[in-house]
């Protein structure tokens, strides 16, 4: 959620209450928590069986201003509400949004109005009106940092606790899609049975029967900055029998193409890599977040250290490898900017 404004926390506890809104205004880029929020309030406001008649969901791509305020101002049918769900709301020109703005500032009083949709525009009316009023929730991305938190809070609203090894497992294992996350805690909270405690035994035996950590993870995980992440992905790699010689050739391999995809930039005088050799091409997000976080000089700095790194192992017959695997990776990505 974004700062400064109400939260899906404050959402959720109004809705308990009964305390509903004439418009909602939901949107953001976590589409997952985006749709639950919407669920969440048409599933307080509205009951399954009037649905049929008193329910509305249309795509601002497909209607106009003039339609949404027309099904809004409908009374309803056989009950005390309406709702009308207008999807994709960063598809509407300027005429839509002045046609709402009118109907935000009297809406009807049996209708409940949820805008929903990626980008809507704060300083501007209806979506400033909004926000005034407390009817605007934002979904931003959860960082990196804070997926296990989430994961905790998540397995709680299912009435059950995870132990915080068993967090961050989870997390390293999916990573930071919200939806992909709760489908595995489902599928956990179903092996428990009537068991309600998450442990990482059960996350090792439920997401990791079908989840191998792969280098692959490991350098994804390096190359956004999120060091929680490659640490306990290098853990449990260390723990199915890779050792130290081996993370050390694949990240060098890793850095060596980031180094090479800067050199390509630079001879063709370009401040972005929109066109990588057909080899990067399939990863080229991936890379181009990683270049960012890792210039040149940074790069340099990162061949050091894993050649540090590798002399320290033979001096001690690789007896530390774990310790000096940790380090390295810390040191690696020490000073960069915060994963996001």
């Amino acid at each position: 959620m974004a700062k400064g404004g109400p939260t899906y926390a404050d959402l959720l506890a109004a809705l308990k209450k009964k305390s509903f809104l004439p418009v909602y205004l939901l949107h953001g880029e976590e589409d997952f928590l985006l749709e639950s929020a919407l669920h969440a309030v048409l599933d307080a406001v509205l009951p399954a069986d009037l649905r049929s008649l008193n329910l509305d969901v249309v795509d601002c791509g497909d209607v106009d201003g003039r339609d949404i305020v027309a099904r809004a101002a409908s009374f309803p049918m056989m009950g005390d509400t309406r709702v009308v769900i207008a999807k994709n709301i960063d598809r509407m020109v300027v005429q839509d949004l002045e046609q709402l703005t009118g109907y935000v500032e009297a809406p009807s009083a049996s209708t409940v109005l949820i805008l929903a949709g990626k980008k809507a525009d704060l300083r501007r009316k209806p979506f400033s009106t909004l926000h005034a009023r407390g009817a605007a929730f934002e979904f931003a991305p959860v960082r990196d940092s804070s997926i296990a938190s989430w994961i905790t809070g998540r397995v709680a609203s299912y009435g059950a606790t995870i132990d915080d090894d068993a967090a961050d497992l989870l997390s390293a294992y999916i990573g930071v899609s919200l939806r992909e996350v709760d489908s595995e805690i489902t599928k956990l909270l179903t092996f428990l049975g009537d068991r309600k405690h998450v442990t990482a035994t059960d996350v090792a035996d439920v997401v990791g029967f079908s989840r191998e950590f792969t280098i692959f993870q490991l350098q994804e995980s390096i190359g956004r900055g999120d060091v929680r992440r490659a640490i306990t992905i290098m853990d449990h790699m260390l723990n199915d029998g890779q050792a130290l010689p081996y993370f050390i050739v694949m990240l060098t391999g890793y850095f060596s193409s980031l180094w090479r995809l800067h050199h390509l930039v630079a001879s063709r005088e370009k401040r972005d890599p929109s066109e990588f050799p057909k080899a990067w091409n399939w990863k080229k997000d991936e890379f181009q977040a990683a270049m960012r976080l890792f210039p040149p000089r940074s790069i340099e700095r990162a061949f050091r250290i894993m050649a540090e790194t590798e002399f320290a192992s033979r001096q001690t017959g690789g007896a530390d490898q774990r310790d000096l695997l940790h380090g390295m990776v810390v040191q690696i990505m020490e000073g960069l900017p915060p994963s996001t």
